[in-house]
């Protein structure tokens, strides 16, 4: 529709529902709830992306010198966020779901997929941290040009680790899915939290990257935090950088705002 503006929904679309068959009325269960939470991460990941994607050329072109450092700022920690993830998954989720399953290899084709958009994500971090250490100006063309060049690649490994959680199924009876997983994220939640920057600087981005709408508020229980527990977060550690997260596209309740340079 005439005027209104681009929202971080694209232009790298988000992982539906229904791609795990997950519904407000028919909630899924074991392996499949798996593949519905790694959705909610990656669909965290893709309104990262398209926030930036979609202002960093008038946030270049319009924006002050503050604006440009904060945004840059902000697009770092995503691109912190996106390394963490894959990290993670080759550490600790893939060797843990393969031993579950008893197949060795079977996240394999996902491990190698990492690859192909790994220059592409370092060229992105090595311009970024140029701008943030204010070596050069933020050039949201050059930017952009970059996200062109991994983005769609990445936006296809995210759909295809969907693919590859859906086909657990056939693991089902193997083990508690559910209670494993909830166990191994616990515990890397818990170290994670040890941490003042990461409260500062990574957490914030669960909240403020995830829309509880969407879906007809198929997912709106994430993240699993009481609100007097987020209020106390954002009151003592989340906004210590709020000049970066402005051009996130949700507040920290989860309700989607308006992209302030799109």
């Amino acid at each position: 529709m005439a005027g209104v503006k681009p929202w971080a929904d694209g232009p790298f679309a988000l992982i539906p529902p229904s791609r795990t068959g997950d519904s407000k009325e028919n909630r899924v269960t074991g392996t499949r709830l798996l593949a519905a939470e790694m959705s909610i991460v990656h669909n965290c990941i893709l309104r990262g992306i398209n926030s930036v994607y979609v202002q960093c050329v008038n946030v270049a072109t319009s924006g002050s010198a503050k604006d440009k450092l904060d945004f840059a700022n902000y697009a770092y920690r995503w691109y912190a966020m996106m390394q963490e993830h894959h990290d993670q998954e080759e550490e600790y989720v893939f060797p843990l779901i393969e031993e579950k399953a008893g197949v060795a290899g079977l996240m394999e084709a996902n491990v190698e997929e990492h690859k192909t958009f790994h220059d592409g994500l370092a060229a992105f971090s090595q311009y970024l941290e140029s701008v943030t250490e204010e070596k050069e100006e933020l050039d949201g063309g050059k930017l952009r040009a970059i996200m062109d060049s991994f983005v769609p690649g990445l936006r296809a490994h995210l759909d295809h680790e969907i693919d590859t959680f859906n086909g657990l199924d056939k693991y089902e009876d193997n083990a508690d899915w559910v209670k494993v997983f909830k166990e191994s994220t616990d515990k890397i939640v818990a170290k994670n939290m040890e941490s003042v920057e990461y409260r500062q600087r990574a957490l914030p981005l669960m909240f403020l990257l995830h829309d509880k709408s969407y879906g007809e508020g198929v997912w709106e229980s994430f993240p699993p935090v009481p609100w007097v527990v987020r209020v106390v977060f954002q009151w003592l550690y989340m906004n210590k950088h709020w000049d970066w997260w402005r051009f996130a596209p949700c507040d920290f309740a989860g309700t989607p705002q308006e992209l302030p340079f799109a």
